[in-house]
């Protein structure tokens, strides 16, 4: 298999205007009849969003506000496409010849081990070994074409889950949630071009503090040199040693594909007939260690206790809940932790656009160790973004938030003890009541935000909403008292844990719930 130029290449999966489907090369992204990404899986998507972002972001990004503004409404030109992309070709080659792409510059020596590993959910040696591959079968996705391959590859440098001893993480951690600004609509358009709907994610370079590069070297695609290899404990990469950008393009992980060992078929990920099937790949630990970086697409938590060092938001069980939502969409501080939007999401205010409607669209893989436990994703509103008041506002909604974990907490130490008893131990696993809760109060969180920004009076409207989750979780302990998870019910227990709990004036229900919170920490 000869060599191929991925930025020249038409190897993208895309959806055009009139809806049929077709490849895309980065070079042609300013073409208005393209308009969506249409990768095989939502982690190979997510990929290629971030693929693209990564190119207009190392090349394209207007140097101020007033120049990115001049793109957005006249359009993306198609030469300067062309010539920003340009420098970038020798970086950017996909094949057997080193360089290539997000694959290690040395050889790599020891057995070859399945492409399909590329993917997080596929079982592990040991699973295969004790024969515990039951949900998750191997064998199923052994041979890409070389198109998903570069795709997959990227995908997994993105993602990188905790891999065993010296297999690092992605420069954002294992597992992280990417937070973008979703375009919905242009001037009443509800199919804008693919170009447009990436562009709301590039950032000014003044004000992202990402400068472009004088030249595109191994500080920005570490795959150019040979790699900053991590056997020893400091031997660590930060923003300071190389450049900023290789936020965008982190490789962790050393990977060569094996492109000496080719087969004819069909690909087990887009189902394309390809001359050129990659099926092995060898993998060698101790990549680079990313320390100390904080992404611009991803949003990030400093514990509120002194010392607590930084974090990207990962996915959890449930997914994000609309508790999550202002940490994304905000500056501020939570129950735990301090919390800071993803870059993006951040200066997206300063843009002043009109005839546009937009939100957030965050997802992830919720990991545990190396087990992929879920992927999610989730739209969700961009809120109070053109308030001039927005701060104000948002602080209100973090009182709302921290007002419905309190009840949360009241409606949890109810029924545990409604169902085990006052003080007797817990068994099993109760996560259930909490993503239940945030579950079903969105609707009436998303109630509050529209009343607030059509300007009814916030403290009053406040104190309705904490009224409001009071008798919601009271309604929630009448629904769930009689459903002990261990099978049985005690009426005397459940009537005396919500005449505890639940049996209080409007006035005391603050109190009553910071109480119970208190007396679960304790616990």
């Amino acid at each position: 298999m000869d060599k191929f130029s991925l930025l020249t290449t038409p190897w993208l999966p895309v959806q055009f205007r009139d809806g049929t489907r077709g490849k895309l090369a980065p070079v042609n992204l300013a073409d208005e009849n393209v308009v969506a990404l249409t990768a095989p899986r939502a982690d190979l998507q997510g990929a290629a969003w971030q693929f693209l972002l990564g190119l207009l972001q190392s090349t394209l990004a207007s140097k101020d506000i007033e120049a990115w503004q001049d793109i957005w409404h006249e359009g993306l030109n198609p030469d300067a496409v062309r010539a920003g992309l340009e420098p970038l070709e020798h970086a950017f080659q996909f094949g057997p010849q080193t360089p290539s792409f997000m694959q290690d510059f040395s050889p790599l020596s020891g057995e070859y081990v399945s492409i399909a590993t590329l993917l997080p959910e596929t079982p592990g040696a040991q699973a295969i070994k004790f024969n515990k591959d039951h949900f998750v079968k191997r064998g199923v996705t052994e041979k890409f074409c070389p198109h998903c391959a570069a795709l997959a590859l990227f995908a997994l440098q993105l993602n990188a889950p905790a891999g065993g001893k010296g297999f690092r993480t992605g420069l954002r951690g294992g597992g992280p949630m990417t937070t973008l600004i979703e375009l919905q609509t242009f001037r009443g358009e509800t199919q804008p071009p693919l170009w447009r709907k990436l562009w709301l994610n590039v950032m000014p370079q003044e004000s992202a503090s990402l400068p472009l590069p004088q030249q595109y070297d191994a500080d920005v695609f570490p795959w150019l040199a040979e790699t900053r290899t991590s056997e020893q404990a400091n031997a660590i990469t930060t923003p300071s040693q190389v450049n900023a950008l290789q936020a965008y393009w982190g490789m962790p992980r050393r990977i060569r594909l094996n492109f000496d060992r080719l087969s004819s078929g069909s690909c087990d990920l887009c189902g394309a007939h390809s001359e050129a099937l990659l099926s092995e790949m060898t993998t060698k630990n101790y990549g680079v260690n990313y320390v100390g970086w904080v992404h611009p697409l991803t949003a990030h938590r400093r514990p509120i206790k002194e010392g607590g060092e930084i974090f990207s938001v990962k996915g959890q069980p449930g997914g994000l809940f609309w508790r999550d939502w202002l940490g994304l969409n905000a500056n501020g501080t939570g129950e735990n932790n301090h919390e800071y939007p993803a870059k993006v999401v951040e200066l997206f205010p300063s843009l002043r656009l009109r005839d546009v409607t937009t939100g957030l669209w965050a997802f992830g893989y919720d990991f545990d160790n190396m087990k992929a436990r879920n992927w999610y994703e989730h739209h969700f509103p961009l809120l109070l973004a053109s308030r001039h008041d927005r701060d104000e506002l948002i602080s209100l909604l973090r009182q709302a938030a921290q007002s419905a974990s309190r009840t949360l907490g009241l409606l949890r130490s109810a029924l545990k003890e409604a169902w085990f008893g006052a003080g007797a131990p817990v068994r099993g696993d109760l996560s259930f009541i909490d993503i239940d809760f945030w579950q079903r109060t969105q609707t009436r969180f998303l109630a509050l935000v529209k009343d607030i920004e059509e300007g009814q009076d916030s403290e009053k409207r406040l104190k309705a909403w904490q009224g409001e989750m009071f008798h919601f979780a009271r309604n929630d302990f009448d629904r769930r008292a009689f459903t002990c998870p261990e099978g049985k019910s005690d009426l005397g227990r459940i009537m005396e844990a919500r005449k505890k709990f639940f049996t209080v004036s409007d006035k005391k229900q603050n109190g009553k719930a910071e109480r119970a919170k208190k007396q679960q920490e304790k616990n």
